[in-house]
């Protein structure tokens, strides 16, 4: 009996799915991307939608509202809110294998319109959480072959970019860096 009772103790064990080590943190992810969208639906409905049939100075002011609610509403936000460390380390991992697999001919023969920032073209930009995108600087694009890999953000809200070596969570609409995650793309 005793045999049988550990006999079905191990196949039970070998039975079981292997645990992906990567899910709680994407998850957590996930869920803190959520809370943020939360916000800033809510932050959104204040302001109503935005009527195109107003004046240009309107409509401007319309456009750095939403920006400055959601900076009032998260005004104790730091950089890490969205990217814990877990979810930072395998965010990290992702983007370095997808540059490693990229290589140097890659890059440089692609025929996409994909344009990422050269370092001298923001040398001086330093990201920070709750900082309105600069319009002095261009809004890079982000590789296309890197986006698949990671969480998938909610469709015109939120869009990861990339500037130095830093990935960027930034609101669309708001123009608003939401959390970045520093050193996470690899020195060429």
């Amino acid at each position: 009996m005793r045999r049988l009772v550990v006999l079905s103790l191990v196949l039970a064990a070998c039975g079981k799915a292997r645990v992906d080590p990567t899910a709680e943190p994407m998850a957590e992810f996930s869920k803190r991307v959520d809370s943020y969208i939360v916000l800033r639906d809510s932050m959104a409905a204040k302001i109503g939608p935005l009527d195109m049939t107003k004046s240009q100075a309107e409509i401007a002011a319309r456009a750095t509202t939403p920006a400055h609610q959601i900076v009032e509403a998260r005004a104790a936000a730091k950089q890490g809110d969205l990217f814990t460390p877990e979810a930072a380390t395998i965010f990290a991992t992702l983007i370095k294998e997808e540059y490693r697999r990229r290589g140097d001919s890659t890059m440089n023969a692609r025929a996409d319109a994909q344009r990422e920032l050269k370092q001298e073209e923001v040398a001086d930009f330093e990201p920070q959480v709750n900082l309105v995108w600069p319009t002095s600087y261009p809004l890079p694009t982000f590789p296309a072959t890197l986006l698949p890999l990671l969480p998938a953000l909610p469709e015109n809200k939120l869009e990861y970019r990339i500037v130095r070596h830093a990935l960027l969570v930034r609101d669309i609409e708001a123009n608003l860096i939401i959390d970045f995650m520093p050193n996470a793309v690899p020195t060429p």
